[in-house]
């Protein structure tokens, strides 16, 4: 299960591979510009999220270093293309959760109705 932030990191590198077949080369800079504003990252943060992303089987990475600047070049595995069915199955989980609530909402307003009308 990923945590807010490496979610975020993954979903940038899954967007960027994706539109490459797979493979794609990309810097902090890259990465560090498609995480959302409001989750709080720091440039530090970004190699062990990638390390940690690396170790659960989404992709392949090589690190290397050139002008100062450090650059990953990423192959994506077979989790790293179902990330987006996961996310997707993650949502619909939430939706019907939301659904089930509204309608014990529903059923308990109903109910409650019933039994007064029946009381009185």
């Amino acid at each position: 299960m990923l945590n807010k932030k490496t979610r975020a990191v993954m979903k940038v590198i899954y967007n960027k591979a994706i539109e490459t077949e797979g493979t794609c080369l990309i810097n902090d800079i890259d990465i560090l510009e498609g995480i959302p504003y409001k989750i709080e990252f720091l440039r530090s943060e970004l190699g062990p999220a990638l390390k940690a992303l690396a170790n659960e089987g989404f992709f392949e990475m090589i690190e290397t270093n050139k002008d100062n600047e450090t650059y990953y070049c990423i192959t994506l595995q077979q989790a790293g293309y179902d990330f987006s069915r996961q996310i997707a199955s993650e949502k619909r989980a939430f939706k019907m959760k939301i659904a089930l609530t509204i309608m014990g909402v529903i059923l308990s307003f109903i109910l409650s109705r019933i039994l007064s009308a029946i009381a009185s």
